[in-house]
């Protein structure tokens, strides 16, 4: 599978995302400085709000593969399928490959291999349940730097 995933070092939240406001769900701006760093980084904000990561171990892989029109939508498809793997299957990543692939014409294809363990709620703690990725005040674009930023609206 190439380069080595990249570990989530939950001491470095403040440089993947922030929470933001929001009076009754869970909202996030998230950045990376391309693509495959942003979706990356909103696993993490995910995986991050939901349970305690740290000493989370590596013995069980998944895949997730989808597509879709834009940034946007391709995000949300990302996310709103790891949060089913967690809900159907209790796993919980704590690092991620991701290989983003953009055509001029065509979908945006994103390939997440992540690395993480089945929650054990004896050992794991868990912070929130989020019960689904919402399309409201779904954002993905560019900075004025140069990298990119997004918004998630996380149904807790």
């Amino acid at each position: 599978m190439g380069e080595r995933p990249r570990h989530w070092d939950t001491g470095a939240r403040d440089e993947a995302y922030a929470e933001l406001e929001h009076p009754a769900d869970l909202f996030v701006e998230i950045w990376g400085e391309d693509l495959s760093a942003l979706f990356g980084n909103a696993l993490f904000a995910l995986y991050d709000q939901m349970v305690e990561l740290e000493g989370l171990g590596a013995e069980r892989t998944e895949t997730i593969e989808v597509c879709g029109p834009d940034s946007e939508e391709t995000l949300r498809s990302l996310l709103s399928e790891a949060l089913y793997i967690f809900a159907a299957e209790g796993f919980v990543a704590n690092a991620a490959r991701l290989d983003v692939r953009t055509a001029s014409e065509g979908p945006l294809q994103v390939t997440a291999h992540l690395w993480g363990e089945t929650l054990d709620r004896r050992r794991h703690t868990l912070l929130a349940e989020v019960k689904a990725v919402t399309y409201h005040q779904l954002t993905v674009g560019r900075t004025a730097e140069g990298g990119w930023r997004a918004t998630v609206l996380f149904d807790v």
